[in-house]
């Protein structure tokens, strides 16, 4: 009985931590990182139009849409620079993290449309500075380019992959597979001067 009890304790310290609706919603599944990252990695690597794997590239870079964030390198992504950049990282790294991933499993659960209309609305206790982003985009916050979980090759494996094989509602699935994906993103971070922020 021991052994379960110390097993479980560590397995509840490995999971990530979790702050928003989404990630509340995902934290009920009790999945293990290992878990996600495998579900992440599977969401990520669809190999269609209108996926992360086609607009980002392989391993976060090199992918076919101009424009498209270097998943390598998160001091460069919108969110990061808009959320104060270093200096705010710097002063308070567990807040800002967590910020930052409530922000990014939106994004990637509802595709920018969605982000730029509602996002900052409904978590006004995140604040945004978007003057100080250094890639210029006058229309959005986010290119509505940025589909995340909303294309058709997109929702497709996720049906598959996770909700009916994991017997989930569909916006249990889509919950699932945003804060997936985005645990097989952090892996991309390549500790360089861009990066870092997740090693």
């Amino acid at each position: 009985m021991r052994l379960l009890l110390a097993v479980l304790c560590v397995g509840i310290l490995a999971l990530p931590v979790y702050a928003g609706e989404i990630e509340d919603n995902v934290a009920k599944l009790k999945l293990s990182k290992e878990e996600l990252l495998k579900l992440g990695e599977a969401i990520y690597n669809v190999d269609e139009a209108n996926t992360c794997f086609k607009c980002h590239g392989k391993g976060g870079h090199g992918g076919d849409q101009a424009g498209a964030a270097d998943l390598r390198h998160p001091r460069t992504w919108r969110v990061y620079q808009a959320m104060g950049g270093d200096a705010a990282f710097t002063a308070n790294k567990e807040k800002f993290l967590q910020d930052l991933e409530v922000a990014l499993h939106y994004l990637i659960r509802h595709g920018a449309t969605t982000w730029n209309l509602r996002f900052e609305k409904a978590n006004k206790d995140i604040k945004y500075d978007w003057s100080k982003v250094s890639i210029p985009d006058k229309a959005d916050k986010y290119n509505n380019m940025m589909k995340g979980l909303t294309s058709e090759p997109m929702k497709k494996p996720v049906k598959e992959l996770i909700q009916e094989k994991m017997k989930l509602t569909a916006s249990q699935a889509q919950d699932l597979a945003a804060v997936a994906d985005f645990e097989y993103v952090k892996t991309f971070d390549d500790g360089s001067d861009k990066g870092g922020v997740f090693k």
